[in-house]
């Protein structure tokens, strides 16, 4: 079987559980990955004071309101950097079959709303909790 993470005969045992678990961390990893470059933006978005809405009628351009202060956003942002370094971890985990704790950890990480991705990230992270709870694929994590 191609794809990212472990690559097994089709013969060998593991081969029923990765397939359950590789679509869902699949996309974990893939969420991981398109919040960070969120974050990025937003970062040179924030520290740049990019105009990102357009401004309402019969406001000043010199005296607009400024998106956000950096030093503000800089906390949430390392927060979410973490996060979804952690989603990563875990998700990178599961398609390898091993470290079922770090898997559980991406996945709740996933569902904390440090970015617009937590929407994706809850329906996400509980599919893989609930592939991860079935007795057939515990038995294969190391």
């Amino acid at each position: 079987m191609s794809g990212p993470g472990l690559n097994v005969p089709l013969n060998d045992p593991r081969m029923p559980t990765l397939r359950r678990v590789r679509p869902a961390a699949f996309l974990l990893l893939c969420l991981g990955i398109v919040d960070l470059i969120f974050v990025a933006g937003m970062l040179v978005a924030v520290g740049l004071d990019l105009q990102i809405f357009p401004l309402p009628p019969g406001v000043d351009p010199a005296n607009r309101p400024r998106l956000a202060d950096l030093n503000s956003y800089s906390f949430a942002a390392v927060g979410a950097v973490l996060a979804r370094g952690l989603t990563i971890w875990g998700a990178v985990n599961a398609l390898y079959l091993r470290r079922k704790g770090f898997v559980i950890m991406g996945c709740l990480t996933a569902m904390v709303p440090f970015t617009p991705g937590c929407c994706m990230g809850i329906p996400v992270g509980a599919w893989l909790l609930i592939v991860l709870n079935d007795p057939a694929v515990r038995k294969h994590f190391t």
